[in-house]
């Protein structure tokens, strides 16, 4: 407000007649006149309604003998106000003084112009119905849309600008509701809006209207009311269309409003950095920012966005970061990031360049946070589940032998020796079935523990299962401190073990093995520790064994087991074992698994984890493959002739035997020359064996699918298949591996695993068997998880063919 205009409680008493309004409410005057007060009424609520205006203020006065009516300036340094002055040639002047938007003065200025001669005439002396006429006169030259309605919002008048820019007649709108039609969504709200309006309120706002012709275009819109005796007679509009400039305006800033709260909706953290070559501070965080980091947008603008690695530098993925940064390009990395109390958290951050307008320049990055915490420790559980024994939380068999091939190089780049020691508890079935098999559970975890406190942080205690556990030394200097080693097990699994408030006594037989000395690979030297640890149980149990050659003629060296085995092939040593498959709701026979043995002349019944390991190597397999199809499609055969039921056989497939070119011609040729129904015949492939070379797998489990036969996928679990393979492989049949079967009464992840996996099976459409069937909890739980079929020793062990065809008979009686 300017310094020499009245205001406040001195404007009653100020010689120059004074109105004032803002808002479109006429707040104060100190004229007496009411001619004068009627036309100032009018012309500034008129003025004050229109878009862009906060104040007006109207001086008149007598001016005989003046040079000028005082001037008007902006006090406060800002953009000038707009100033209206008319001189009349009868000595009275009119001084209009307005603050409005800039962008409206040029529009308003050459309006009131033309109304200020006409107001001053009238203040003048002019009378009350010339006023109205005046009035009615100035609203319908008025260059923005004036709409008059009553106080349920329809038309009562209309002046000739709002005919203009909509289109319609205002005669036809008459006792229409204009103010809110646009059809955009928004009209009940801003029914709501207006008709809520008060005794000195108003509504400003920008409307999408639409034209009598169904076209859209935007306005800017101020809508005041009308009152007496408080109560609203009247709704007064005033409309101007917005320019192509203030659309465009506009829209800019409804998308920079759109991505603004984009930003702060987004539930990942959002940092803006610039991407000078020296300056890669921070210029914007989002909320979700300081919520993951901990740290207020005060807190960090300025800063880089490397504080929140802190001395965490061995990062892999940060040269992907710095690289990216350097080269201008978009990078994701996964970083460990500390919040500000300290705490860790994994960061999958991705970060994106922001060109300059002209899309050369490189000035800022975004980076995106993600706390991705809970996904990482899940992987990580997933992977310690796929290594370790759940229930004594070692590493299983996977990772074991992972860890053998690792102490093996390592001992033969530093020219030092590895140890295996496989350790037995003695009599522990009299222990577990003594006390249950919840004490034995406990005894196996505590027995873990104890071996874990007798070897370094360097080496490895694993569970094989059951009762059997393997210890994996490594960097040894000589090989006696395996000796040393052993004794110390020994020692400390002598002292008694409290379960349930009793003292259990347990002593274990221990064989070992060595590298260099007894083999170059894993799979020997478990070989080797097994038989030496056998040795021990053979001499009284509880004691320690190292391997030698010369143990006994139950070993069979590696140099002649080949030979041996062609002999076998030829002299007919070689037998099947056949094992049942029990339908588990039944509880009937329906079908066997064959199983190869070796009958040696001098060493006795060999099984196949001695040899087959030997003859895949050699290329003895495919031939003893054949073999095994062949005598075990025979075998099926004479038990049908004899009137058993028809049981499936299952029989299974070596890896080099699968991937022969002529597999399916072979099958055929066994199946027509033994006379087996290629429906009563499975073969049964290994996981980790069909992922090998998808397209050649898919074909030649096709080419078999033609010949009848059914297809099972064994030991699913330990390989790698997915879903999607699943579904593309033509199998009939998924068979559990033994390794979730083992705890699934016990352990809720395993039976989680299994009910999981049989769900699947079932959607699928395939039909499930659980392996190694122990007991009969197992084998209920598997029956309430609708498991199809089920094999293990609860059931029976593997038997020649005359005691499995005795067994199909008692079954029957």
């Amino acid at each position: 407000m300017e310094p020499n205009q009245p205001q406040g409680s001195d404007i009653r008493e100020h010689p120059v007649s004074v109105w004032v309004a803002q808002l479109g409410q006429f707040l104060q005057l100190n004229a007496e006149d009411t001619g004068r007060q009627t036309v100032a009424s009018h012309l500034l609520q008129l003025i004050v309604a229109m878009p862009g205006v906060q104040e007006a203020r109207i001086c008149w006065q007598d001016l005989t003998g003046a040079d000028e009516v005082g001037s008007v300036s902006a006090g406060d340094g800002s953009t000038p106000p707009l100033t209206v002055q008319y001189k009349g040639d009868d000595g009275f002047s009119l001084l209009l003084h307005l603050r409005a938007h800039p962008l409206m003065h040029a529009t308003l200025e050459g309006w009131l112009r033309g109304m200020l001669p006409v107001a001053a005439g009238l203040m003048a002396g002019a009378k009350a119905d010339e006023d109205i006429a005046l009035f009615s006169a100035m609203t319908a030259q008025s260059p923005f849309a004036v709409l008059i309605l009553n106080a349920a919002g329809e038309l009562i008048y209309a002046n000739q600008a709002y005919a203009v820019s909509s289109g319609y007649c205002p005669e036809d709108q008459r006792g229409q509701q204009v103010l809110w039609r646009s059809g955009d969504g928004f009209d009940n709200r801003l029914r709501g809006q207006l008709l809520a309006l008060k005794e000195g309120e108003c509504w400003e706002g920008e409307i999408l209207s639409k034209r009598a012709d169904g076209r859209h275009f935007w306005e800017q819109q101020t809508v005041s009311v009308l009152t007496h005796n408080g109560t609203v007679t009247h709704l007064v509009a005033i409309r101007r269309a917005l320019s192509h400039a203030q659309r465009q305006l506009r829209e800019v800033e409804q998308a920079l409003l759109l991505r603004e709260q984009a930003l702060v909706s987004s539930s990942n953290g959002i940092m803006i950095t610039r991407s000078d070559a020296t300056d890669h501070s921070i210029v914007y965080v989002n909320p979700a920012f300081e919520k993951i980091t901990g740290y207020s947008a005060d807190e960090v603008i300025g800063r880089e966005g490397r504080f929140l690695v802190r001395d965490d530098l061995q990062q892999p993925d940060l040269e992907e970061i710095r690289t990216a940064l350097r080269e201008k390009r978009a990078g994701t990395a996964l970083l460990r990031n500390y919040r500000k109390d300290g705490t860790q958290f994994w960061n999958e951050l991705h970060i994106s360049p922001v060109k300059d307008a002209q899309g050369a320049v490189t000035t800022h990055f975004v980076s995106v946070i993600n706390d991705v915490s809970e996904r990482v420790r899940y992987q990580k559980e997933l992977e310690y589940q796929a290594t370790h024994d759940s229930l004594t939380g070692l590493a299983n068999r996977s990772l074991l032998n992972d860890r053998i091939a690792q102490a093996i190089a390592w001992a033969k780049r530093s020219g030092l020796f590895a140890g295996v020691l496989l350790l037995d508890l003695d009599h522990f079935k009299l222990i577990n079935d003594a006390s249950g098999h919840g004490a034995g559970d406990e005894m196996l975890r505590q027995v873990a523990a104890r071996l874990t406190q007798c070897v370094r942080d360097t080496d490895t205690v694993a569970r094989l299962g059951g009762d059997e556990f393997v210890v994996v030394l490594t960097d040894l200097a000589d090989t006696a401190d395996i000796d040393v080693v052993a004794e110390k097990i020994l020692q400390t699994l002598a002292r008694p073990i409290l379960i349930q408030d009793q003292e259990i006594f347990v002593t274990a037989s221990i064989g070992t093995s060595v590298y260099p000395r007894d083999g170059d690979h894993g799979e020997i030297l478990l070989r080797y520790a097994d038989i030496a640890m056998y040795r021990v149980k053979e001499h009284g149990r509880n004691s320690v064994r190292q391997f030698i050659p010369e143990m006994g003629q139950n070993a069979i060296s590696r140099l002649n087991m080949e030979a041996a085995m062609r002999r076998g092939l030829e002299q007919n040593e070689f037998l099947l074992h056949f094992q049942p498959k029990i339908d588990l709701l039944t509880r009937k026979v329906v079908g066997a698994e064959a199983l190869i043995r070796w009958q040696h002349p001098q060493i006795g019944l060999i099984h196949p984890v001695e040899f087959i390991g030997i003859a895949e190597e050699s290329g003895l397999i495919i031939q003893l493959g054949e073999w095994v199809l062949r005598h075990a499609c025979e075998q099926q055969v004479r038990w049908r002739e004899a009137g058993m039921p028809e049981l499936q056989m299952a029989v299974n497939m070596s890896s080099r035997q699968f991937r022969q070119d002529d597999l399916a011609s072979r099958v055929a040729q066994i199946i027509a020359d033994t006379g087996i129904r290629p429906a009563r015949l499975t073969l049964e492939l290994t996981e980790s064996m069909v992922m090998q070379d998808l397209n050649s797998t898919l074909a030649t489990l096709r080419s078999l699918k033609n010949l009848g036969v059914s297809i099972s996928l064994d030991d699913f679990g330990t390989g790698y298949s997915s879903l999607s393979y699943l579904r593309r492989f033509p199998i009939d049949e998924l068979k559990i591996d033994k390794s979730f079967i083992n705890d699934i009464h016990t352990n809720p992840d395993d039976a989680a695993i299994a009910s999981a996996v049989i769900a699947m099976s079932l959607s699928l459409g395939l039909d499930v068997v659980a392996e190694g069937i122990e007991n009969a909890e197992q084998a209920a739980q598997l029956r309430e998880m609708k498991c199809h079929q089920g094999q293990g020793y609860y059931f029976s062990r593997p038997v020649e063919a005359e005691q499995f065809a005795a067994y199909i008979r008692r079954q029957e009686d």
